[in-house]
């Protein structure tokens, strides 16, 4: 078990100082916002499987910024969110041979952090995402925007609102609370988050749909 543990400790550490490399090549002229503009994701991956560490950096800036809110708010505590988000990008890493650009990379790395959040909800013996809502969903979908969960105070002027409707993703089932920030911090569509969770697109839009009905009641005192 201690040799166990210690390989753990050193697979974190070692996350950690990767990812604190790729950071401060961030501040590098090598990664210009002019050529991360004229790169797609598909194509910054296959550069990267060939060997170019810029690429990857390219997207790294990319999605760094919506892969850490979404781990932020679906973990229960920092700690585990700081973990998910390391464990994501090392598993880009060690995976980028086997991507396949049939779906856009960021359903393909919310995929991974599904499947990673997923796996750290069953080692520590809690429910993992897939395994609640077993009852009958209603497949209707309201249509309307998602609230944008970086900047709840320029839609009210008000920091508790902002307090509010992060405390209400968070008391959200983990299925919905997770479909809600896939869409809302990913940027994902219905069927990218099927293809990410494992589950169909009218499963997803049934989430959202219960997700969005039950922030919209618990910000009823600010409308």
């Amino acid at each position: 078990m201690s040799a166990a543990i210690g390989l753990t400790q050193d697979w974190s550490v070692a996350c950690a100082e990767a990812l604190a490399h790729f950071q401060r090549s961030l501040s590098s002229p090598a990664a210009s916002m002019v050529e991360a503009s004229q790169m797609s994701d598909a194509e910054c991956m296959q550069r990267y499987r060939q060997g170019d560490a810029q690429a990857f950096r390219i997207l790294y800036a990319r999605h760094r910024e919506k892969l850490h809110r979404y781990a932020l708010r679906l973990a229960e505590r920092s700690a585990e969110a700081e973990e998910l988000f390391q464990d994501v990008w090392m598993a880009v890493v060690h995976g980028k041979d086997r991507y396949e650009p049939h779906a856009p990379f960021a359903a393909w790395l919310f995929g991974i952090a599904h499947r990673r959040a997923t796996d750290r909800w069953r080692a520590l013996g809690r429910h993992a995402p897939d395994a609640l809502l077993k009852r009958n969903e209603d497949d209707a979908y309201e249509q309307h925007a998602a609230l944008p969960m970086h900047a709840p105070e320029n839609r009210a002027q008000n920091d508790a609102l902002g307090k509010a409707l992060l405390d209400a993703v968070k008391a959200l089932p983990l299925p919905q609370r997770e479909a809600f920030l896939m869409k809302a911090e990913g940027g994902l569509s219905l069927e990218d988050i099927a293809a990410a969770t494992g589950t169909s697109r009218e499963t997803v839009k049934s989430r959202l749909r219960y997700a969005q009905r039950k922030l919209r009641d618990a910000l009823e005192p600010w409308r």
